[in-house]
């Protein structure tokens, strides 16, 4: 009878501690907005690989199509603005920076690196990213463009990239590249790679993509200076194994660029077989420095000013990604609201419009009777 007691108090308490750790469980998911999008990310790592097999032939057929874009004669192909709206300072104007809605979402995001995936150390890269404009650079045709993520249009410059600018014998060929801009020091960090001389390399893996663009880029020494052909400074951003070796090599250098400008934002971590793909995928993840510790582990030398970086108020990882999601979403919907008023009251701002060319109208004919005026006392 002893012995039965003791067996059920051992299972009781079992339980009790199982339940215990649902419920911490349950907790920690729940301080994540919309978890499904980030739980499971080892689950989806795995279905993405498998999938990317697959559709290498489709990723491919797209990326050519927006090629022939690139590679068209034809400016009204690629700029597709929409309706015209006055402009106002301060507020979004749909339609008032030029648009190429074939260049809409291109970019590979990241999402949160939530979880130490089990392959770590053997299969992830990890990139140091500088505070700038994230852009798609386009060459061609003699010249680079510059577009958001969303697909608008910023600035054009001269390159010394393949098609980049009219001196060179590759005017006619073209390269796709993910690049941070750094207005401050005229510089582009190149990220990745998505087409070199005509030739799509989305569906290369990670390991390639960076390989071909540093040896290829070596061939271009004109991207290195300011000169007549190239107009930016063209750099490329490290890439090394995410062992913790090298982490700590990477983390414990302070600053990461020359003089901190631009200063260290944040680390991309590349899964090494990850194909490129449009918009957020769980083979690219995403942390500031001061989260290392939390995810990765205690054993990463980080140096004191990274650390120093912590927001104040900071909790842990997860309060930090559900208070960014709600700001974010917010944003998101004052810009979609702005957009929709733009679009919605394209009548009454043409009226306004009008109405204010009147104004001023009246007020420049108002000045001319008061300078008419001084001018006739000044002449008694």
């Amino acid at each position: 009878m002893d012995e039965d007691l003791d067996i059920l108090e051992k299972a009781l308490l079992n339980l009790e501690a199982t339940e215990k750790e649902a419920e911490k469980s349950s907790n920690h998911e729940r301080l994540y907005k919309n978890w499904g999008k980030f739980g499971n990310q080892e689950e989806r790592r795995m279905r993405l690989l498998e999938i990317q097999k697959g559709n290498r032939n489709n990723k491919i057929d797209r990326f050519r199509g927006i090629l022939d874009l690139v590679n068209s004669d034809d400016d009204s192909k690629l700029f597709k603005p929409y309706k015209k709206v006055p402009y106002r300072p301060n507020i979004y104007v749909a339609g008032f920076h030029k648009t190429c809605l074939t260049y809409s979402n291109v970019l590979m995001l990241s999402e949160w690196m939530i979880e130490k995936p089990r392959d770590f150390s053997k299969n992830w890269y990890v990139v140091p990213c500088p505070k700038g404009m994230r852009l798609l650079a386009v060459s061609n045709h003699g010249t680079t463009k510059f577009y958001s993520k969303y697909g608008h249009f910023k600035f054009e410059r001269h390159t010394g990239l393949p098609g980049g600018n009219p001196y060179n014998c590759y005017r006619k060929n073209c390269c796709v590249l993910d690049c941070f801009f750094c207005e401050k020091t005229n510089t582009m960090y190149l990220l990745d790679l998505l087409a070199w001389n005509n030739q799509p390399m989305t569906d290369g893996e990670t390991e390639f993509r960076h390989y071909w663009m540093k040896t290829q880029l070596e061939d271009f020494p004109d991207t290195k200076t300011i000169n007549k052909k190239n107009k930016v400074i063209i750099k490329i951003l490290p890439m090394m194994p995410c062992t913790n070796h090298f982490l700590s090599y990477l983390l414990s250098a302070y600053p990461q660029f020359e003089n901190n400008t631009p200063p260290l934002d944040g680390l991309l971590f590349y899964h090494k077989r990850a194909h490129y793909v449009a918009g957020e995928t769980p083979l690219v993840g995403w942390l500031y420095p001061y989260m290392i510790p939390e995810v990765l582990g205690e054993d990463i030398i980080i140096h004191p000013e990274y650390i120093d970086e912590t927001p104040e108020g900071y909790v842990n990882q997860a309060d930090f990604i559900q208070k960014f999601e709600i700001k974010y979403s917010k944003k998101n919907k004052r810009r979609s609201s702005n957009i929709k008023m733009d679009m919605d009251s394209n009548k009454i701002e043409t009226t306004t419009t009008n109405e204010t060319v009147n104004i001023t109208m009246e007020d420049e004919k108002e000045k001319c009777d008061k300078e008419k005026d001084v001018n006739e006392s000044e002449m008694k």
